[in-house]
């Protein structure tokens, strides 16, 4: 036989039980608290496969010298500012890649060993501010042989991108480099 004591003390459980999970639930069914917070601004996966894809396809472009590719992946009113260096709209960002085409063959055509650039990225961070706009930051480096042969480190630094989706496509609208210098 349960005493009454026993009853409210079993009451008294119950209710500090029910009063702590809702206390975890509330705030994820409202929207408000860390967790919620937390993650709206992580995006949909679709938008962040999308936002990765972009930023995969330019630095394949660049490094495969596909200058179409390249302005393919920026908003025709797009700016590049590359510690200073200001390219503004497809015309001027596709002399990036049509400058590097222009060197390497200048240097084949010398006898100059080629030193074409490898990016690598590292430790991506995509979130999403708003709707519609996305913002990845990273840090970069590109590699290149040298006179032996050797791959070595060419730059370092570190970038962000200030993405928009314009007609259910991500487009690289602001792209700014940092380079390290120390």
């Amino acid at each position: 036989m349960i005493s009454v004591i026993d009853e409210r003390r079993d009451t008294s459980m119950r209710l500090r039980y029910a009063a702590f999970i809702a206390l975890l639930i509330v705030p994820v069914l409202s929207g408000v608290g860390g967790p919620a917070i937390a993650q709206d601004n992580l995006g949909t996966y679709e938008d962040r496969i999308a936002v990765e894809d972009v930023m995969a396809r330019y630095v394949w472009a660049v490094d495969s010298f596909d200058a179409d590719g390249y302005v393919a992946v920026f908003t025709p009113d797009a700016v590049i500012d590359s510690n200073g260096n200001i390219s503004k709209g497809h015309d001027e960002i596709r002399k990036v890649v049509t400058g590097l085409i222009r060197r390497r063959d200048e240097n084949k055509a010398k006898g100059v060993p080629l030193a074409n650039l490898y990016h690598v990225i590292s430790s991506p961070r995509i979130t999403f501010p708003k709707a519609g706009e996305a913002l990845h930051q990273s840090y970069w480096q590109t590699v290149r042989r040298d006179k032996d042969g050797r791959m070595i480190a060419a730059a370092m630094g570190r970038s962000e991108d200030h993405l928009v989706k314009r007609n259910g496509k991500w487009l690289i609208q602001f792209r700014k480099l940092t380079v390290f210098t120390d």
